[in-house]
Parts: C-alpha cells; sequence; structure tokens
C-alpha cells in the first residue's frame, strides 16, 4: 500500500516510459530521471503531469482513495479487476 501522493506518484511514474512525459534529452527528460533514481524530489508541478498522463488515476494519485463509479481508480484497483475477470468460475 501506497501512503502519500509521492509515494503514488513515483509508483506511477515507475509504470511509465519517460518518453511520454518529455522530450528525450530534454532538461525536462532529465529531471524525470532523477526522480526515478530516487535523485530528486518530485513537485507538485510533475504530480500535474503525472495526472494528467493518467486521468483515470486522478483522485487516487492526490487522496489514495478510488471512485470507480465515476472512473477514478487505480493500478491495484484495475489489476485486481483484471485477475478476477481472468479466473474461471469452475
Amino acid at each position: 500500500m501506497t501512503d502519500g501522493v509521492s509515494d503514488r506518484a513515483l509508483l506511477l511514474l515507475e509504470a511509465t516510459s519517460l518518453k511520454e512525459l518529455a522530450e528525450v534529452n530534454s532538461k525536462e527528460y532529465v529531471r524525470w530521471q532523477n526522480i526515478k533514481r530516487g535523485k530528486a524530489r518530485i513537485s507538485a508541478e510533475e504530480i500535474e503531469a503525472l495526472a494528467n498522463l493518467y486521468k483515470n488515476y486522478r483522485w487516487w494519485l492526490i487522496t489514495g482513495e478510488v471512485m470507480p463509479d465515476k472512473g477514478q481508480t487505480s493500478p491495484e484497483y484495475d489489476q485486481a479487476n483484471r485477475n478476477l475477470q481472468t479466473q474461471s468460475a469452475g
């Protein structure tokens, strides 16, 4: 389980290609690399960039909560649903 906004943002960042966030070899790309490697702290602007990239995770990213009825889930929620759908009823 992830504790705070930064933890949740880093979880999303681990699943994200840096090319999705910035042009390769740009200043922003290097910044994202440093965040991903733990050499820099993520800022509010970068959390906002992740929220724009993962629109269905916005609420979870900020609050840690899901609202599936509103289309707001989390990576863990989505994985659990995929696992349920692939299980055989017997």
